[in-house]
This record gives structure tokens, sequence and C-alpha cells, in this order.
């Protein structure tokens, strides 16, 4: 799966969206949920991503290093990897410019993962 699945919002309570992960972890997957209703700008994405995707202490909070992160996962192993992206459009209104390299690099990377027969499934 090569693409980004564009979805609407998937506001999910806290309880059911943690019930959700638990599955998911059982089974070999790991799940990250993004939520987008604080995020209007680089800083805050690269900030927010870091801590959904649980990223290492040495991230730099640049694209460069959300590349490489996004590309590793090492310390999250799993068998497949879903993002959920919630209320995307306000990033992409405040900073249209920095939400499109967002939205590159996520692609890329799905795409990186496809090439070592892994899944990073990304749903926005």
């Amino acid at each position: 799966m090569s693409k980004l699945v564009t979805m609407l919002p998937i506001d999910v309570k806290p309880s059911i969206r943690e019930e959700i992960e638990k599955i998911a972890a059982e089974s070999g997957v790991q799940v990250f949920y993004l939520d987008g209703k604080q995020i209007n700008s680089k800083e805050k994405f690269l900030n927010k991503a870091a801590e959904a995707m649980e990223f290492p202490q040495y991230f730099g909070a640049n694209w460069d290093a959300f590349d490489e992160c996004i590309n590793d996962l090492t310390w999250c192993p799993a068998n497949k990897y879903i993002i959920f992206y919630d209320n995307v459009s306000i990033f992409a209104q405040s900073d249209p410019i920095q939400y499109q390299i967002a939205l590159d690099i996520l692609s890329s990377a799905q795409k990186n993962w496809e090439s070592r027969n892994a899944d990073l499934i990304i749903y926005i």
C-alpha cells in the first residue's frame, strides 16, 4: 500500500482508542494516534509526532530528523505500523507548505517500508 489513506475525522473516545491499540499490539501491530487539534505549525507537528511515536531523546525536531525516525522505528518493534492523524485540516490551512512537506515525508516513508516488505499505513 503506497498511498496515504484519507478518511473522515476519527475523534474516537480515548477508552475505545486505547482498547484498539491494545488489541493491535497483541497482534504485532503498533498504532500511533496523532491528534492534530493543536497542530498548526511545523514545530507543533514535529513535537506531537515525536510524542505519539515515542521518538528517542536524540530526535532533533526538524524534517531530516523526522524523516530518519519515521523510517526507523526500531524502538517500537512491530509487524505493521498504523498512524492515525486526525484533524489534519488545522495544519493544512495554517501552514500549507509545511503540511505538504509532512505529507511528502510520510508518503516517502510508506514507500520505504513497503520496499522492505513491511507496512506503514497512514490514515489522514
